[in-house]
């Protein structure tokens, strides 16, 4: 008898401490953080971190100027000396190739910042895509200083996203453009003596054009600049055009721009769509039979910039008709928009190289230069 009772009250009591375990586990659960998926969950903003990299945010950011350490020589010519130099941007080192004339003004000399175009790392070398230009600017009395940009040279290497890689371009050139004007360029490199200046112009070529343009965007100041065969395309079709020589032809790029275009606004990062930031004068060159840049790219490019200056003229007008109502009223007036000065040459049978207009294009670069920096 007694056993028959003990039977029913085990299973009560076994039941109870079931309920009891059941209860105390999706309690801890709970405090864990367990999803209902009867509730709807508040959606987490994705992490954007190349937001920082638009144009719109580096026209706001603060840029570092540095010391340009020269670190050894690599060549000497009658005309001038080249040396590998250094300096710090974004925090890491950067290396390149200065020219200093052997004849040199020591008082605001005129310097040519100097933009390759992409160049395979496995056969670049200080000085390759600029060389040959840095030379005749050296040879005619100019400082030249042509970065390698990371990964290149001597340099730190680049960031592991690519894409990272790409919008921090124009950072590094900016800060190389303030060290010389805040700290100077050292002429040799057996003193510590240096020299600052601001006649600082910028000659680029293929995708050093579209860095270069960038820059010119987000500092809006007058520097002098000639553009060979530059991309100008909006990005990312800039991106896309030349995806499709990867071994992978273009996919992982395409995935990569889809799933870009879902956090961020592409025209942010496009130097097309910030023209009105743009300063002259600009001087372009560009080869009829260029299978890098289709002369249409640039075509089309010089339209927008025509298209830029009429809206200018138009506000200028107003303004102008403004200032003459503010002068009767004694009222402030606001300040009105320079035209972009720009020329364009276009090359009959001309390859992405400039060949065989090379001699031709870099004669009118001197011109540009002897017109628009200060006289030597």
């Amino acid at each position: 008898m007694l056993k028959r009772l003990l039977l029913p009250i085990l299973l009560i009591l076994l039941s109870f401490a079931a309920g009891w375990l059941s209860q105390q586990f999706f309690s801890s659960q709970k405090n864990q953080g367990l999803l209902n998926p009867f509730v709807t969950q508040e959606p987490q903003e994705p992490e954007k971190p190349l937001l920082e990299l638009t144009i719109p945010e580096l026209r706001e950011r603060t840029y570092i100027p540095s010391t340009i350490e020269v670190l050894e020589e690599l060549e000497t010519t009658e005309s001038y000396t080249a040396y590998l130099f250094q300096y710090t941007t974004l925090g890491k080192t950067m290396t390149g190739q200065l020219n200093v004339p052997t004849e040199v003004k020591t008082e605001n000399p005129p310097v040519i910042v100097l933009l390759r175009g992409y160049v395979p790392p496995a056969s670049y070398q200080t000085g390759v895509g600029t060389k040959s230009a840095a030379e005749v600017f050296a040879e005619n009395g100019y400082l030249t200083l042509a970065p390698d940009f990371f990964g290149y040279g001597g340099s730190d290497p680049e960031p592991e996203d690519s894409w990272q890689s790409r919008f921090e371009k124009p950072i590094s050139v900016i800060e190389l453009i303030k060290s010389i004007q805040t700290i100077g360029i050292p002429l040799h490199s057996t003193t510590s003596a240096t020299f600052t200046t601001s006649t600082i112009g910028i000659w680029a070529h293929s995708n050093g054009g579209q860095i270069a343009l960038t820059t010119l965007e987000v500092l809006s100041e007058p520097i002098p600049t000639t553009l060979w065969a530059p991309v100008t395309a909006p990005f990312p079709y800039s991106v896309l055009f030349f995806s499709d020589e990867a071994e992978d032809e273009g996919k992982s790029s395409r995935l990569w721009i889809s799933q870009f275009e879902k956090l961020y606004d592409v025209f942010d990062f496009s130097l097309s769509q910030h023209l009105h930031y743009l300063t002259g004068p600009l001087q372009i060159h560009q080869g009829m039979i260029d299978d890098a840049v289709p002369y249409s790219w640039n075509d089309e490019f010089v339209a927008k910039i025509t298209t830029e200056n009429s809206r200018r003229e138009a506000v200028t007008a107003e303004q102008e008709t403004l200032a003459t109502m503010a002068a009767e009223t004694e009222s402030e007036t606001t300040v009105l928009l320079d035209k972009i000065e720009m020329s364009y040459y276009r090359y009959p049978g001309t390859d992405h190289n400039m060949r065989p207009s090379w001699n031709t294009a870099i004669q009118r670069d001197l011109e540009f230069f002897s017109s628009e920096l200060p006289q030597l």
